[in-house]
């Protein structure tokens, strides 16, 4: 568990994205480029750690306690994380790339220290009621702080859509990363909120 905590803890580097896209103009090709270029260098990494003894050896001896079991052989979350940064920005409206790429930093890391913390009542996949009440709590709040820096398209009514799908995705075991999960889906749920007029 306080592994577990650890690596959530590190995610808010993760922040970093959504914060510096703040000060670009919205689908910057300039910020599109940066995220791409990232996310090659990790990748490439990536290929070298899984395909080489040597590499793999390194890295399991310098980060193997901020690896899931599964991840020490397949590719990491912060891979997935990239992948959905780039996808954020280059597909959906600033405001929604901020939000929901925060929605998955702080969102998810407040439902693990609650749900690790005071975690009772167990809903699904051994994952608790309190945990995902506090990732719906924290993504609201951070809509609404979006909302605050771009009062454009986001309402309560958005956010609270955005904030609800972003907490049932964290909590359902849907067979793939939540680190492309949580802010795709609550991303393009919001696009098509907004498209529809809600």
């Amino acid at each position: 568990m306080l592994k577990e905590l650890k690596r959530k803890i590190i995610h808010l580097i993760g922040l970093l994205i959504p914060i510096c896209y703040y000060f670009f103009r919205e689908r910057d090709p300039i910020a599109i480029i940066i995220l791409l270029s990232l996310t090659a260098i990790y990748f490439f990494l990536e290929l070298l750690r899984l395909t080489n003894k040597r590499a793999q050896r390194y890295f399991l001896t310098h980060f193997s306690s901020l690896l899931r079991t599964h991840e020490k052989q397949k590719i990491t979350g912060t891979g997935y994380y990239l992948l959905s940064g780039l996808s954020s920005v280059s597909l959906f409206k600033k405001e929604l790339a901020i939000a929901c790429l925060s929605f998955l930093v702080l969102g998810d890391m407040f439902a693990a220290i609650i749900g690790t913390r005071f975690g009772h009542k167990k809903i699904i996949a051994g994952k608790s009621l309190e945990g995902s009440l506090a990732c719906f709590i924290v993504c609201f709040v951070i809509g609404l702080f979006v909302a605050w820096l771009f009062p454009t398209y986001l309402n309560l009514k958005i956010i609270a859509i955005g904030a609800f799908t972003a907490t049932i995705v964290e909590l359902l075991p849907l067979g793939l990363d939540d680190n492309l999960t949580i802010p795709l889906i609550s991303g393009l749920v919001m696009e098509i909120s907004i498209y529809v007029g809600v």
